[in-house]
Parts: C-alpha cells; sequence; structure tokens
C-alpha cells in the first residue's frame, strides 16, 4: 500500500474591476496560462499542486474549479467589469474551499495541506462591511482556513492590503505587496509562487512552522509589513 501524498491547494483571486483595466488585466492574463504550462509541465510539481482561480468584480465566480494543469487544456483569461466587491470575493472563496478540502479528504491517497491564496487587487473595495466576509475566511478555528498573500496593484491602498494579508505563522509574520505602476503584476506573481513551490517541495519546514520567508523586496514591488 503506497503512502498518502501531500497536496497544496493554491487560490488566484483576482480583482477584474475597471481598476485593473489594461497593463494590469493583461499582464496577469499572460501569466496564468505560463503558470499552468510551467506546472503541467513538472511532474513533480504537478502531482502535489493544486490550481483554482476566482474572479470578482460586483460578484465573484469560479473561473477554473481546483485543478490538476496536466489535467486543464485552456486556462480561463480575466475581462473587465465593473465595481471591486471584496465580500463576494470572500464568500466565494470560503465556500470554494470548503467543497474543494472535503472532496481532496475524501481521496484516502492524499495529505491535503493548508490552501494557499493570492489576493490580487487594484482599487478600494466597493462594499462598506467585506471586513465580515474576510474575517470568516482569515479565522483560524476553521479547520480550512487559508493562508492569504494579498497584492495591491495600481490604486489599492496599503493598509487595505495589509489587513487581506492572513498571519502565516506564530510569530506573526504576513505577506502583502504593493506592486510598482510600471512593473508586470503577473511577472510578480509568478515569481512568488516560484518561490511557493521552492518551500513547498524542497523539503523546507511547512509554512505553520515559519517555512515561509519571501524577499522584504523584489524586482518591481514592495513589501508593505515594514
Amino acid at each position: 500500500m503506497e503512502s498518502p501524498f501531500p497536496v497544496h491547494p493554491i487560490y488566484i483571486v483576482c480583482d477584474e474591476s475597471k481598476s485593473m483595466e489594461g497593463v494590469a488585466i493583461e499582464s496577469i492574463n499572460h501569466a496564468l496560462p505560463e503558470i499552468h504550462k510551467a506546472i503541467a509541465c513538472d511532474p513533480i510539481v504537478n502531482d502535489k499542486v493544486r490550481i483554482s482561480v476566482i474572479s470578482f468584480s460586483d460578484s465573484a465566480e469560479v473561473l477554473l474549479p481546483l485543478s490538476i494543469m496536466t489535467d486543464v487544456v485552456d486556462f480561463p483569461g480575466l475581462v473587465v467589469k465593473g465595481g471591486t466587491n471584496y465580500g463576494s470575493a470572500f464568500t466565494c472563496l470560503k465556500q470554494t474551499i470548503q467543497d474543494d478540502i472535503i472532496a481532496l479528504k475524501a481521496q484516502k491517497d492524499v495529505i491535503v495541506n493548508r490552501p494557499i491564496v493570492f489576493f490580487i487587487s487594484g482599487s478600494e473595495p466597493t462594499d462598506a462591511n467585506w471586513q465580515a466576509a474576510h474575517n470568516v475566511v482569515a479565522d483560524k478555528n476553521w479547520s480550512f482556513s487559508p493562508h492569504i498573500i494579498a497584492f495591491g496593484v495600481g490604486g489599492a491602498q496599503a493598509e487595505t492590503i495589509r489587513q487581506v494579508a492572513t498571519i502565516v505563522d506564530k510569530s506573526g509574520s504576513f505577506y502583502a505587496y504593493h506592486v510598482n505602476d510600471d512593473t508586470n503584476p503577473g511577472s510578480v506573481l509568478w515569481e512568488i509562487l516560484k518561490e511557493i513551490f521552492f518551500y513547498m517541495l524542497g523539503g523546507r519546514r511547512h509554512v505553520d512552522e515559519g517555512g515561509f520567508e519571501f524577499p522584504a523586496h523584489g524586482s518591481g514591488f514592495i513589501k508593505l509589513n515594514e
């Protein structure tokens, strides 16, 4: 009998509001197929990583259900829409994670690690009470609670992006970034993803033990918790 193997669910939650129009959404749409291809071409990463894409504007939807990358033929693209409803994004995220983890745990041959969420937004939320939906997802008493890494683009305010990011270890570390206006946010997303794969699959410590040690600064982005 084979031993269970770890599965790492990763959710990319991306703003489709007017604030992302132009280079921001174009660069994300360019990066997503590249991420798909890179994972699908690496058998070790492909076996252990599952990717889902959730978009949000006035409402949220699952563009790509949690998937093995070699099972995906066409990676979905983002389309500029209306407002920036954070609450709908976190409500959709919570239900999606819950359904996905229950389904994964029903597979007897896997061990499901804590989900990791990349939250990307280009503006301030247009809904006033988004924190309530965020707090439900971020509550560490919820057994499926993910680690959220937050990225601000353009008009997203640093304090809001800090609030979205969640604590990832016992020392209180969290990861919130702002991408420079002249930088491709898709490339920043891919660079951070590669760091995660390095820690996940390279025998490093689990994130709950302090395994995330991303750079404080990088090409085109700054870390906001300093």
